[in-house]
């Protein structure tokens, strides 16, 4: 506000706790600042502290009553709560009672808090609970190659050259006079590593199967190589819905390395040979 002057520090002390400022003043005289006689406002008087032996003494234990006094002491608690005593003899007992230690009460067992025991006979017999065992979850990598006349349905081994598979496959095809060669789709399972998943199941598999291979299958022959165990290769016998001509145990990855079972191999497919 041009032209406002403040007059004197109660106007700006106004206008600063107007505006939310808070005041604040040193404790103790700054370092080189200037002496503030209108901010003295003094300093308080220490208070007294009186010394531990005129100070009043708190919980002091009582000293013991002699036997008179006792007895005198016990007639007046008596006499307040109605009971007078009909002899001294009777204050006497009392006081020696009053003189004796407190005896705690005895101690009780605790209950226990378990039920009571039941006699075997009254239980009821319960029945045996059977355990169902989970069912087996499978693992194949499936995949198959077609020609015009015959199917080959191989497991692929993952740990192996996908490559050196594939051209093996071909060149078994072509042995037995197949040409136009294409590859289906690859099938692997289980389809969740979660293998508490319902969706891993047997039935599953076999669907997997009918839609992935079952539409594509040849009229005339089907080869199967390396399909597992008994179980697993009627499971994908289920899902193409057909069983295969020829089924042979071993798999492309043992035939590139085995010769012997390429010899095999060739000895049950070559009756597809055209011509022959």
């Amino acid at each position: 506000m041009e032209g406002f002057v403040i007059g004197n520090e109660a106007e700006r002390q106004f206008y600063l706790a107007a505006a939310g400022i808070r005041m604040w003043y040193a404790r103790e005289s700054l370092p080189g600042a200037a002496p503030s006689p209108d901010f003295d406002f003094g300093v308080e008087d220490e208070p007294q502290f009186q010394p531990a032996s005129e100070m009043p003494q708190i919980g002091r234990k009582s000293e013991p009553l002699s036997g008179d006094q006792g007895r005198e002491r016990i007639a007046q608690l008596q006499s307040l709560m109605g009971n007078k005593p009909e002899s001294g003899q009777k204050a006497d007992n009392a006081g020696q009672k009053a003189a004796d230690p407190l005896k705690a009460p005895p101690a009780t067992e605790p209950r226990s808090e378990t039920p009571e025991t039941v006699p075997e006979a009254s239980l009821p017999a319960s029945e045996p609970v059977e355990v169902q065992q989970p069912e087996p979850v499978h693992r194949v990598c499936l995949t198959a190659w077609k020609g015009s006349r015959v199917m080959l349905l191989c497991h692929i081994a993952e740990d192996a050259s996908f490559a050196l598979q594939e051209n093996l496959a071909r060149n078994i095809l072509r042995s037995i006079g197949e040409t136009g060669v294409s590859q289906c789709r690859v099938v692997r399972w289980p389809l969740f590593n979660n293998l508490k998943v319902t969706l891993n199941s047997e039935s599953d598999l076999v669907s997997v199967i009918a839609s992935a291979f079952a539409g594509d299958a040849p009229t005339e022959t089907l080869i199967t190589l390396g399909l597992g165990d008994e179980t697993q290769a009627r499971l994908i016998e289920r899902g193409l819905g057909r069983v295969p001509e020829i089924a042979f145990s071993g798999t492309l990855a043992s035939l590139a390395s085995d010769p012997s079972q390429k010899r095999l191999l060739w000895q049950s497919i070559r009756v597809l040979v055209p011509g022959r």
